[in-house]
């Protein structure tokens, strides 16, 4: 099912020069832009922002699907094809009370890493 959003946003026209990340590297890099539109075999020519040489032919639906691609240049994507802890919820992939846990723990240690930055840039002399 194609969502609002992808009706209005990734129209073929609307795709020419478009940034996309891709969650897994591809020839190495992660970041493209949109050179060619290939509108009837429904195909899009991506090229790495890093190597301009370096291209990539990918259909229009994999473009779409989110778990491959990203619209923009999003650095904090994992390289891995991990997703996000919001998209596990929302595919149903992970229960309520498992996110909440893991949020928990992400908290905990962030709390415990300032504690100890706090404590090791004190210099206490008895």
């Amino acid at each position: 099912m194609i969502s609002d959003y992808d009706k209005k946003y990734n129209r073929m026209s609307k795709l020419y020069k478009s940034k996309w990340t891709s969650l897994k590297r591809i020839n190495g890099w992660k970041h493209y832009e949109v050179a060619n539109i290939d509108k009837k075999n429904k195909k899009i020519e991506l090229f790495s922002i890093c190597e301009k040489e370096n291209r990539v032919i990918v259909d229009i639906e994999d473009l779409k699907n989110k778990n491959i691609w990203r619209r923009g240049w999003d650095s904090k994507t994992d390289i891995d094809n991990e997703l996000s802890l919001k998209d596990q919820l929302i595919n149903g992939t992970i229960s309520r009370t498992k996110a909440t846990r893991i949020v928990r723990q992400i908290s905990r240690r962030k709390a415990e890493k300032r504690m100890l930055d706090k404590f090791n840039g004190k210099n206490i002399l008895p």
